[in-house]
């Protein structure tokens, strides 16, 4: 009876904490997030969006210092007065220590890309984070 009675717990305790429904938030890896917002000269011209993409994508794909990378554009939010979505395209980098982000300032990868995609944009923002304990 006991094992039957401990058999059966363990599968109640398996099925109720094994429920696919529940999504749990996970945590950005890396100590230092890069977030980068660019505004196109001519955000109109599908010859400068390619060159631009391009150019960033190969950034993101050759880079190795970065742990986690992201590209994007404004999402299709409601209007809020705390919303800034005027950028064109965000990068988001994150990078395992600020002596990683460091070495990124200066990597080929990173200056290549300023180098071929500079004179397509008119202004970029850049926020670092560093992770703290929450």
């Amino acid at each position: 009876m006991k094992i039957q009675n401990s058999i059966l717990l363990i599968l109640l305790i398996f099925t109720t904490s094994c429920n696919p429904s529940e999504k749990k938030s996970q945590m950005i890896e890396g100590v230092l997030v890069h977030s980068v917002y660019f505004w196109l000269n001519n955000p109109e011209s599908e010859d400068d969006r390619k060159v631009f993409e391009k150019a960033i994508k190969r950034l993101i794909s050759t880079n190795k210092l970065a742990v986690k990378k992201h590209l994007g554009k404004p999402g299709n939010t409601a209007k809020r007065g705390v919303v800034d979505n005027s950028y064109d395209y965000c990068m988001i980098l994150t990078f395992p220590t600020l002596e990683a982000q460091r070495l990124y300032q200066d990597d080929p990868t990173h200056l290549i890309f300023i180098d071929q995609a500079k004179h397509l944009w008119k202004k970029v923002t850049v926020y670092d984070s560093m992770k703290e304990p929450i």
